[in-house]
């Protein structure tokens, strides 16, 4: 034995991988919706499977079958799933075959790393339409340039397109399809019902339920109550979608798309103005986990409970603290060194306690005595016009139920005259039905009941208007904070040196009452505002009359 001879031991065999191996996967893709639904998918899925035939290959999965956009291969969910089905299968199959290469990816030297990762484990790629596999090693370099090609098309394509993209934008237009409860007609929509020459955005019948939401998410509404509402009328909506809608500026007719630089008035009819859609952003703020841990109602003291309703003029909102050592209850301004105010009225204190000056504040808004005949005639008057949605709601609730009513008909007289109608299935889609029928006629009741009973609604809501100071003095905090919300839906300010209270906004009712009585800074000779079409009031709060929140 040669020196040489006796380091033969130490050199690495190399293992010759199975190439007996004949399992393949299939992947199919298009790039949008439309192509989707013009067997794109289904005929590049033949092609696999006559390549598979026809090459000795066994086919035994065939993943995506969808429409996803090859540009970014992270936010890709069936591509993902095909990377890790891969990853996780105990027996790889030889290879995943495509009709074309780019349906892989269009990423390009991502997509070569993740060509390179698979060969790693064994699984290499097919291009069915051209025979192509990176098995082989020129054939392999010819995909990966195919790859960075496809990567090329995409950027060339983008840059073709995207100066008209933002003139577009930029003149108040829309790309792509838009949020719910809108219509898009124009030049290139897929439904030849709604091609015309110019772009134009409307508020189709779902979002003319919609838009009731805003309305009701300004007076306060929570969105779990928003969401029942709006499926009496017939919307459903998941809680997901309505939190990400509150957050949409297309609602209020802005675009904020990133191609563009400026914020942009959008040419479609709006479903809430530019002020309401802020004051949303406030409530919905004010209701994110950060901002409850500083007001959420066990954190607001009930001797402190202007905090999160009151402002100082600078801006910022009162704090509240208590004083240990004298026991007393303080607000305080973060911002502003001297203003610090006393929360209730005491022997020693030299300043009246805001919690006092609140609780005068709202004798403005109660209703006098020999008032409440001319006010109630008009408020029926505004149950009237409030009746409207109420009408509507009942008329949608009534349809509901006639075809869930039908639906148990038609089940119940297949599984009598069906010989084959599985009994569990009839049973269990019966027992669905019968639910859903007994959800919606309790809707309906309630419905009804708000539509009748004009006198007693009255009757409740004057009793509560009459009261509001003393309702606010002696209740909890619960009912406290939803009285403040109610009268001063915008909330109050402060005025530290003279210590006034300053009203941005009141709820329209109130604003009426305190006219009725004279008892605001308006002249008291002036008449009180008519409101007997109860539009200002159905505008102005979304609120019902009925409970008043209380």
């Amino acid at each position: 034995m040669t020196d040489l001879e006796q380091f033969q031991k130490f050199k690495k065999v190399k293992v010759l991988k199975d190439s007996s191996r004949k399992e393949i996967w299939g992947y199919t893709r298009v790039s949008s919706k439309d192509q989707a639904k013009n067997f794109s998918l289904e005929e590049q899925e033949k092609e696999i499977r006559d390549y598979a035939i026809k090459s000795n290959y066994e086919l035994t999965r065939v993943l995506g079958a969808t429409y996803e956009s090859a540009r970014a291969d992270i936010s890709r969910k069936e591509f993902n799933k095909l990377i890790n089905d891969v990853a996780k299968a105990k027996i790889k199959p030889f290879a995943i075959a495509i009709k074309f290469i780019n349906r892989f990816s269009r990423s390009g030297g991502n997509a070569i790393a993740i060509v390179e990762e698979l060969a790693k484990v064994g699984v290499h790629l097919i291009e069915t339409s051209t025979g192509l596999c990176t098995a082989n090693e020129h054939d392999k370099l010819q995909i990966q340039n195919k790859l960075l090609e496809a990567k090329r098309e995409n950027m060339e394509r983008l840059e073709r397109t995207i100066p008209g993209m933002k003139i577009l934008l930029g003149q108040g237009d829309w790309l792509g399809k838009p949020p719910r409860g809108y219509t898009l007609l124009g030049t290139k929509v897929v439904d030849f019902n709604r091609r015309q020459s110019k772009q134009e955005i409307i508020i189709n019948d779902e979002g003319k339920q919609i838009a009731k939401a805003w309305k009701w998410k300004l007076a306060g509404e929570r969105d779990f109550i928003i969401r029942e509402k709006l499926s009496h009328l017939g919307v459903l909506i998941t809680k997901q979608q309505i939190s990400a809608m509150w957050s949409k500026p297309f609602y209020c007719g802005v675009s904020t798309n990133a191609l563009i630089d400026e914020v942009v008035k959008g040419n479609w009819e709006a479903m809430v103005t530019h002020r309401e859609f802020m004051r949303i952003q406030d409530i919905v703020a004010a209701n994110k986990p950060d901002a409850k841990k500083q007001y959420s109602k066990d954190k607001i003291h009930i001797d402190r409970p202007l905090v999160g309703t009151l402002r100082c003029t600078c801006g910022k909102l009162l704090t509240g603290y208590q004083n240990n050592l004298k026991g007393i209850h303080y607000y305080k301004c973060q911002g502003c060194k001297k203003a610090n105010f006393n929360a209730y009225t005491t022997r020693k204190s030299l300043t009246e306690g805001l919690n006092n000056q609140f609780e005068n504040l709202l004798l403005r808004y109660s209703l006098k005595e020999k008032l409440i005949k001319p006010f109630s005639a008009q408020l029926i008057k505004v149950l009237e016009t409030l009746n409207e949605d109420g009408k509507l709601e009942v008329e949608s609730l009534t349809k509901q139920i006639d075809e869930v009513r039908l639906k148990l008909n038609t089940l119940q007289y297949k599984f009598a005259t069906s010989e084959r109608f599985d009994e569990n299935l009839f049973y269990k889609l019966e027992g669905e039905l019968n639910r859903e029928l007994a959800g919606k006629s309790a809707a309906l009741v309630t419905a009804k009941k708000k539509i009748s009973n004009h006198s007693e609604h009255v009757n409740n809501a004057i009793e509560k208007i009459k009261n509001i100071s003393k309702i606010w003095a002696s209740g909890d905090i619960e009912n406290k904070l939803r009285i403040q919300r109610l009268v001063f839906p915008e909330g109050l300010q402060i005025e530290p040196k003279n210590r006034q209270y300053l009203t941005n906004k009141v709820n329209t009712i109130f604003k009426e009452v305190s006219i009725f009585t004279g008892a605001t800074e308006c002249d008291e000779n002036k008449k009180p505002t008519s409101f007997t079409d109860g539009s200002c009031l159905v505008a102005g709060t979304g609120l019902e009359p009925v409970t008043f929140g209380l």
